[in-house]
């Protein structure tokens, strides 16, 4: 089965006929919610030109994201394996299509099947290594570095250098006051990285814009390899 999602290709790899019959396509859209905070998922949705953006609400309100899904993760894998509920809301901020499976269908071939399961097993050990990085990020970067590496990011993840996101949107992400987050926009602009105009973010020079991301982005795209989830990283 052809798929842009490399999870799902790793799982396809390890045992091609425990779950390709039960995969259905998907078109995810905009400001859609996927996954519900304290609700156990009964799908897993692998985003394949989508992005997806699992967020935090506080009780004042604000909202913040926590970590960002492409073409390398999967919405409910943890509650999948666990049946425990998700932990926090995971909603569509870029529309695109994906593949999905039920959550049943998909812990029954990880019971069966070894390299299935390691292959959930690592996406998730990525996705806590990735959340530990982003944390010391906020922390230290600065809104320029951090936005120009979460674009890079969201470029591989969708595959597409063009993305429909507000000025909003990009201020949620990244935990910022709208006019933070236009002054850094702005920066990048004046300095030919990106193009904004209606709704729609165009990144023109991708060298360009990763001169001006901060470290971080390098150690993001490792955690997008797709040795990441078949298999131990190779050392030269």
């Amino acid at each position: 089965m052809a798929s842009q999602n490399q999870l799902l290709l790793a799982l396809l790899r390890a045992q091609p006929g425990a779950i390709s019959t039960y995969i259905r396509d998907v078109r995810l859209t905009a400001g859609h919610t996927v996954g519900e905070e304290g609700v156990v998922s009964r799908t897993v949705i692998f985003p394949e030109g989508a992005l997806l953006s699992s967020v935090v609400t506080m009780s004042d309100g604000r909202t913040v994201e926590v970590a960002t899904l492409g073409q390398g993760d999967a919405v409910g894998v943890l509650s999948c394996l666990t049946s425990e509920p998700e932990v926090c809301r995971t909603v569509v901020r870029i529309g695109g299509p994906a593949k999905a499976i039920a959550a049943p269908v998909l812990k029954a071939a990880a019971d069966q099947d070894e390299g299935i399961r390691r292959a959930l097993l690592r996406t998730i050990r990525v996705a806590a290594i990735r959340a530990e990085h982003e944390h010391a990020c906020s922390v230290l970067h600065d809104v320029t570095a951090r936005l120009a590496k979460w674009l890079l990011l969201s470029c591989v993840r969708t595959g597409d250098s063009r993305l429909p996101l507000t000025q909003e949107d990009m201020a949620m992400v990244l935990g910022v006051q709208r006019t933070t987050l236009n002054a850094s926009a702005l920066h990048l602009k004046a300095e030919g990285c990106i193009r904004y105009s209606r709704g729609v973010l165009q990144v023109l020079d991708m060298a360009r814009l990763e001169r001006h991301a901060c470290e971080c982005y390098a150690h993001g795209v490792r955690g997008l390899e797709p040795d990441d989830l078949t298999g131990p990283r190779r050392v030269a």
